[in-house]
C-alpha cells in the first residue's frame, strides 16, 4: 500500500450511492437478502465456515480501531500528524495519547541541563514532512527543539488527543476479547481503565534516569543534580564542581559550568572518542554552531525547493556513516584518524590529556560524542580530567577507589539512563507473560517494532533499532507509516488479532546477531548498545544501515505473523462484491493506460 493512495481510500463513504436500496435492488437487479445467501448444498445444515454476507464494499471498515499511544514526545507527535493530517484516519482510527508529563515534547521537554544541544543537524531533526525555517543555528539546543514541537503542536492540532500528566502503568493483554486493557495514574493520584485494539509504545529508551549506584550517595551533604533532572536552582558561580561521566550530557555540561566554576573535575572510567559534530562540513563554520541569518531564513520560508535541497543535502551526507561503522573498512580507518587528529588538535599539545582520552577500541564502538568546546575546556587551568573508577561519596565529596578523597561543593551525574528497554510499567502478553521479565537480560524483538507474545503491539525505537547513527526523526517517521499499515489492514480486514510468529522473530535476531560482528560495536568497549556489558550481545542496535531498515519496514510481511480475524471467515471482509470506485459512479476504465 503506497502512502500517498494506500491510506487515501479509507475516508470514502461505503454506502451505495447509485445503487437503489430503497427498492430493495442492487446494481444487476438481485433482490438484496437474496444475493448475500449462501445455498447449503442440499444438506440441512450450512458449510463449516458460513457467514452472512457483509453488506458493505470491499475494504470498508466495520468499526474504528481504538489506538493507544503512550508518550507524548517526538513519535506520539508524529502518530497524531499522520492519522490526522498525513493520512486522514479520523474515520477509521480512534487515538489517545497518554503522556506522564504536563507538555508535549519527550526527553526535549525533561533535559534542561546547561549546554544541551542535538548532535543531529537541526534541518534533518524535525517531523519528515513539516519542516522548520526557522532554526536559528546549524545545530538546536534543546530548547529550540521544544519550542520547535510547541509550535507545530499548536498550528497543527497535534495534541487534540493528547491526555497530560497520564502515567500508563499497567498494561494488560486479553487474548479473548484481542484488547489491552491499560491503567492510568493521573496527577491527583487518581487510576483510570481503557481499552484499545492496539497499543503503542512511544516512550523512548532515554527518560527512565536513575541515580548511579554508588556507595554512600546519600551520605553526601553538598549539592547533588543529575543531568536527566535538572532544576536549576543551584548557583554554581564560584563554586568546586564535579562532573561524573564522559557521554553526550557529560561532555556538553562541563563546557558551559566550567565558564562559572571556580574550579571543575571531570570524573570518568575510560577513555571516549569525541568526534566533530555530524555533517559539520556542510556549515558554514566547521567546528562552531553557525548560526543562520535572518536572510537565510527568509530565503528557505519563501523557497521551500531551496529548503528541500539543502535538508537532502544533510540527509545525504548524514545516512552515509554506516559505512564508517564496518570493522577496519577504509572509511572507518579514515574516520578514526581524522578523529583522532582532531583530538590532539583540539587538545593543543597535551600529550597527557590525549593519553587519558584516546580510546583503543574502534571508532563508533560506542556513540560517538561530538562536542564542540569539551576538548578545549579540559586544557583550561580551572579544569580537570580525573580517570578513575569511584568508590564510594563521602560527606564532603567523592572517594575514588585509589584511596583519596576529593571535596566538591557540587556534583553533577551525567550518567544517563536505564536502557534495558523494559517497559515503565506493568506490561503483560499472552498467557500472561511478563515483557519486564522477558527483557530482564536480553532485549529481542521483530526490526525493532513488534515483540512475540505480544499481539497488537508496537513500540518505537525498541530493541535492534536504527540508534546507532542516522537521525531518529526519520526512522520515527517510517515506523509510523509501518504501524498505520498494520492499523489500516485491521479496519479493513477485520482483524481481531496480529503477533509476530516467535521462530520468525528469533531466526531474525540469529542472522542479525551474525551480521552486527562484522560492525565497530562488537569491538571491546563498555557500552549501553550492548547492555553496559564489554562484551555482551548488541541488543539496542539495527543490523544495517538507516536506509537498509526503511526498505525491510516499507511494507507488511504479513507472512511473519498469526493473524486471527473477528468472524469464523476470514474473508467476510469481501463484502457484497462490489468495490468502492463502483457505487461512486467512478471511472470504471481506470486501468488502461494506453
Amino acid at each position: 500500500m503506497s502512502e500517498s493512495k494506500g491510506f487515501q481510500d479509507m475516508s470514502t463513504n461505503g454506502t451505495h450511492g447509485a445503487i437503489d436500496l430503497v427498492a430493495g435492488t442492487g446494481i444487476h437487479g438481485v433482490p438484496h437478502g437474496q444475493a448475500g445467501q449462501v445455498h447449503e448444498n442440499g444438506t440441512s445444515g450450512k458449510p463449516k465456515y458460513w457467514v452472512p454476507i457483509q453488506e458493505r464494499v470491499l475494504w470498508k471498515p466495520a468499526r474504528k480501531v481504538k489506538v493507544i499511544s503512550i508518550g507524548g514526545g517526538f513519535s506520539g507527535l508524529t502518530m497524531a500528524n499522520k492519522i490526522q493530517n498525513a493520512f486522514k484516519m479520523d474515520d477509521i482510527v480512534e487515538h489517545v495519547i497518554y503522556e506522564k508529563n504536563d507538555d508535549i515534547g519527550g526527553t526535549w521537554y525533561e533535559n534542561r541541563y546547561p549546554g544541551v544541544m542535538c548532535d543531529v543537524p537541526a534541518h534533518i531533526y524535525t517531523l519528515l514532512d513539516i519542516p522548520n525555517p526557522d532554526w536559528p543555528a546549524f545545530y538546536a539546543t534543546g530548547g529550540d527543539i521544544q519550542e520547535y514541537l510547541r509550535k507545530i503542536t499548536k498550528s497543527h492540532n497535534l495534541d487534540r488527543d493528547v491526555h497530560y500528566s497520564s502515567k500508563v502503568v499497567e498494561a494488560i493483554w486479553d487474548d479473548e476479547t484481542g484488547k489491552w486493557h491499560v491503567k492510568v495514574e493521573k496527577a491527583d493520584g487518581s487510576v483510570i481503565e481503557d481499552v484499545s485494539d492496539i497499543l503503542i509504545n512511544g516512550s523512548g529508551v532515554l527518560n527512565a534516569w536513575s541515580w548511579p549506584k554508588i556507595q554512600g550517595i546519600n551520605d553526601y551533604k553538598g549539592h547533588l543534580a543529575h543531568s536527566a533532572n535538572w532544576k536549576g536552582e543551584f548557583d554554581y558561580t564560584g563554586k568546586n564542581v564535579a562532573v561524573i561521566g564522559n557521554g553526550s550530557s557529560a561532555i556538553q555540561i562541563v563546557p558551559e559550568l566550567a565558564k562559572i566554576a571556580k574550579d571543575l573535575t571531570n570524573i570518568v572510567r575510560t577513555p571516549t572518542w569525541i568526534s566533530a559534530p555530524f555533517a559539520e562540513d556542510l556549515s558554514k563554520a566547521p567546528g562552531t554552531n553557525p548560526k543562520y541569518t535572518e536572510e537565510e531564513k527568509e530565503h528557505f520560508r519563501q523557497n521551500p525547493a531551496a529548503l528541500k535541497a539543502h535538508r537532502k543535502e544533510l540527509a545525504h551526507a548524514f545516512n552515509h556513516f554506516y559505512e564508517a561503522l564496518i570493522e577496519g573498512s577504509k572509511a572507518n580507518q579514515e574516520a578514526k584518524r581524522r578523529t583522532k587528529e582532531m583530538m590532539l588538535d583540539r587538545l593543543k599539545g597535551h600529550e597527557e590529556l590525549a593519553a587519558k582520552l584516546i580510546p583503543e577500541w574502534s571508532l563508533g564502538c560506542r556513540r560517538l560524542t561530538p562536542g564542540n568546546g569539551y576538548l578545549e575546556t579540559l586544557t583550561k587551568p580551572n579544569v580537570h580530567l580525573l580517570v578513575e573508577h569511584i568508590d564510594s561519596f563521602t560527606e564532603k565529596g567523592i572517594r575514588t577507589k585509589d584511596g583519596v578523597e576529593h571535596e566538591f561543593d557540587a556534583v553533577v551525574c551525567a550518567t544517563g539512563f536505564d536502557v534495558s528497554f523494559k517497559p515503565r510499567w506493568l506490561q503483560k502478553g499472552k498467557g500472561g507473560r511478563n515483557l519486564k521479565e522477558e527483557w530482564k537480560d536480553d532485549a529481542q524483538s521483530y526490526f525493532s517494532l513488534c515483540v512475540s507474545g505480544y499481539p497488537n503491539h508496537f513500540i518505537f525505537n525498541g530493541p535492534a533499532g536504527p540508534v546507532g547513527h542516522g537521525s531518529l526523526s526519520a526512522a520515527i517517521d517510517w515506523a509510523a507509516n509501518y504501524i498505520l499499515k498494520w492499523v489500516d489492514k485491521v479496519a479493513k480486514e477485520d482483524i481481531k488479532s496480529f503477533d509476530v510468529k516467535k521462530d520468525v522473530q528469533d531466526k531474525w535476531n540469529v542472522w542479525g546477531d551474525e551480521l552486527l560482528k562484522r560492525t565497530v560495536w562488537s569491538s571491546g568497549c563498555r557500552s549501553w548498545y550492548k547492555n553496559g556489558t564489554t562484551d555482551g550481545r548488541i541488543s539496542a542496535l539495527y543490523p544495517g544501515s538507516i536506509l537498509h531498515f526503511k526498505d525491510m519496514i516499507e511494507n507488511i510481511r504479513g507472512e511473519d505473523f498469526d493473524i486471527e480475524y473477528r468472524t469464523t471467515n476470514m474473508w467476510s471482509f469481501l463484502g457484497d462484491g462490489f468495490t468502492q470506485l463502483e457505487v461512486d459512479d467512478g471511472d470504471l476504465g481506470y486501468y488502461l493506460t494506453c
